[in-house]
């Protein structure tokens, strides 16, 4: 929730003094207005009393327009919590500062995912984005998930907002013929697609059920496969890269390739990269 007060020298020190977890505001003019706790939604002011009882506010920010998330309220508690609400006074972000986040207020099944799969951390920011949700861990790692609670994947490119999610029939027919054929037990679980294109020119970013991520382009040619450390199928790999790999590494395999402008970049299970040329010729090693 990046502030904009437009109040004079008493509102320019709170901007500088106080922070907030929002970073969806559709552009930097959202004017946001600060506001008594008691002129929040009934629905927010029960939340933040239920679960955060000894808290005391901080700020209360009132947006103009609601952020891409649909929040318009943004409080900061004096725990370090800030919670985001939309018009409604329902959750949309909560941000414990580095802070753990009650269980309580975590979905099941993103609770039981991050408990069995990272029993020593803990979720610090969870942001509810209507399409899906994004989870922040206390080491930094982003994962998403469906508004199921169903992991998706991990999210490397952390806090992106140059992307919408779409509906998996609107994928170029290309994409989708490559998916249906390559991977036939597999479901779309998410598809992304970037406001611009990406330096290799994906346009769709698929997530499906297997663990698997594949990047296409505006034609619904693939530009980029990771496994997430799954082996990539050898039908998928150029031939000569794969002879390569085979020769040179036969205890490995690759779990990622991504087709660059000038070259292909392949990830193998041991984390080495290799880069080859367009032609699929050898180049080097990626320290």
């Amino acid at each position: 929730m990046k502030k904009t007060f437009l109040t004079g020298f008493i509102a320019l020190s709170l901007l500088v003094s106080t922070t907030s977890c929002d970073s969806n505001d559709d552009n930097g003019n959202n004017e946001k207005t600060t506001i008594q706790s008691t002129e929040l939604p009934t629905t927010a002011k029960t939340f933040t009393e239920t679960y955060f009882p000894s808290a005391v506010y901080k700020s209360v920010l009132k947006s103009k327009t609601p952020s891409a998330n649909g929040s318009v309220y943004d409080i900061s508690l004096a725990n370090g919590f800030e919670i985001d609400f939309d018009a409604n006074g329902n959750w949309t972000e909560i941000d414990g500062g580095n802070q753990a986040i009650p269980t309580a207020l975590i979905p099941a099944k993103i609770n039981a995912y991050v408990a069995a799969n990272y029993p020593e951390l803990f979720i610090v920011q969870i942001e509810n984005e209507k399409t899906k949700y994004d989870v922040e861990l206390s080491n930094d790692l982003d994962l998403v998930f469906t508004m199921d609670g169903d992991f998706v994947r991990i999210d490397h490119d952390g806090d992106n907002h140059n992307e919408v999610v779409v509906n998996p029939t609107t994928l170029p027919a290309a994409a989708k013929t490559f998916i249906s054929t390559h991977f036939p037990d597999a479901i779309i679980r998410l598809v992304e697609k970037q406001n611009t294109a990406g330096t290799n020119g994906s346009i769709y970013d698929v997530s499906l059920s297997n663990g698997f991520e594949i990047d296409f382009d505006v034609n619904g040619n693939w530009t980029e496969i990771d496994g997430n450390r799954l082996a990539i199928p050898t039908a998928l790999i150029p031939a000569k890269i794969s002879l390569y790999v085979t020769a040179n590494y036969p205890n490995l395999f690759v779990t990622a390739i991504d087709k660059e402008k000038t070259y292909i970049d392949v990830e193998l299970s041991n984390d080495v990269d290799l880069v080859f040329d367009l032609q699929e010729n050898f180049l080097r090693t990626n320290n």
